[in-house]
């Protein structure tokens, strides 16, 4: 069974415009999807982008599942292995607003349930994309973290935190 919830975070945009949930009606739509990696050992994969912890995600090419673009977005990003990473399931949608070339957009990520079953020690960030830093978190120190996650990412994780972090693989 896959649980499904959505959040807005229309609080950010990258030029920092402010919009009400009424106004983001009217702006295009992009999509995107991501991963919350889990190891063997049930931690999660956060990366350090532009002052704040993140989760892999990107823009869904032409012609991709979201699935597929989570997966290549999640090895692209953190170096490991589309090959070691197996979508459990999908977790939720997330909404917000962004810019892109001068123009804003309401943004769509699809967030899927993934187990990494590798090497923790693989990970190599994609610098070039502003990531800095990737690291396993187990879930005893995520508070640790909440300070400095995006509210989306908050989301995520919550929602995987009170319905799926203790539930047996299969």
């Amino acid at each position: 069974m896959v649980l499904r919830s959505s959040v807005f975070d229309i609080d950010t945009t990258a030029n920092k415009k402010k919009y009400s949930l009424k106004s983001t009606i009217d702006l295009p739509v992009i999509e995107s999807a991501g991963g919350l990696v889990c190891n063997r050992s049930n931690h999660i994969l956060l990366m350090f982008k532009r002052g704040k912890w993140d989760m892999p995600k990107g823009r869904i090419e032409d012609r991709l599942c979201p699935e597929v673009s989570a997966l290549r977005e999640v090895e692209e990003e953190t170096g490991l292995k589309a090959n070691r990473l197996a979508i459990r399931g999908k977790l939720v949608s997330t909404y917000h607003t962004t810019s892109h070339q001068k123009k804003d957009y309401l943004k769509k990520t699809h967030w899927y349930l993934m187990d990494y079953d590798g090497n923790d020690d693989d990970t190599g960030p994609q610098v070039a994309e502003g990531i800095i830093e990737c690291r396993w978190v187990p879930l005893s120190e995520l508070p640790d973290y909440r300070e400095l996650l995006r509210a989306r990412i908050n989301y995520v994780v919550d929602f995987w935190h009170q319905n799926l972090a203790y539930a047996p693989r299969d």
